[in-house]
Parts: C-alpha cells; sequence; structure tokens
C-alpha cells in the first residue's frame, strides 16, 4: 500500500483521531479520501448535502462544503472546512456544523453517518 500523502491540515485531523478510531472501516475510509489529490477534491454544496438529509443521519464531507443551494431540513455536518455561507446555512436550518475530529471523538463508529464526496 502506498503511503498517504497528507496536508498540513489533513495531517491534524489523521494525529487528532484517538488509537481506536482509527482501526474501524469508517475512519481508514474518510483518512483514505483525505489523502486522495487535491484535483479530486471537488467540494460539496449544500444543495448537494440536503438531497442526503436524513433525520439521526451524520453527513462527513471529506472536503470543504460550499454554500451553493438551499438547505431546509436539520442536518449535523462533519467536514474539513466550511464556507460562511454553508455553515449560516446549517446553522439557520436547525443544524450543526462540526469538523472532522470533533465528529471522531463523538462517533467513531460512523455507524449513523453518510459519506458524501
Amino acid at each position: 500500500m502506498k503511503k498517504a500523502k497528507f496536508s498540513e491540515k489533513n495531517l491534524k485531523i489523521s494525529a487528532g483521531l484517538p488509537p481506536e478510531a482509527r482501526k474501524t472501516l469508517f475512519s481508514m475510509r474518510v483518512l483514505e479520501l483525505l489523502s486522495a489529490p487535491s484535483r479530486r477534491k471537488t467540494g460539496v454544496n449544500v444543495s448537494r448535502i440536503a438531497a442526503y438529509a436524513k433525520p439521526g443521519k451524520l453527513i462527513i464531507v471529506p472536503d470543504k462544503v460550499l454554500g451553493a443551494g438551499s438547505l431546509t431540513s436539520k442536518v449535523n455536518v462533519a467536514a474539513v472546512s466550511f464556507s460562511d455561507s454553508a455553515r449560516k446555512m446549517i446553522e439557520s436550518a436547525g443544524g450543526k456544523a462540526m469538523s472532522l475530529l470533533d465528529a471522531a471523538k463523538s462517533d467513531s463508529t460512523g455507524k449513523d453517518a453518510i459519506i458524501i464526496k
């Protein structure tokens, strides 16, 4: 297996994961997506998150969340970063915008999570 190359921001995320969380298949997949080349990362619009929004699910975005579109349902989103407009939309709909590190600490198994890329 090739050694993963991380940016400084993604390295902080992977280093901050608890050791038991790094061993789960879910966390391994998220770390794999974080190590992808930047040309394969495009960002995710809020409208795409709205299409996958389900009650009680956590949406994981291994890239930046952008503010194009609209969001009406309450949704919790964990991502590397958020644009200002995307964070405002998520929070005004009653959801929560959090970092990937915070999401991994609260639910390390990823049982109730959906990955959108």
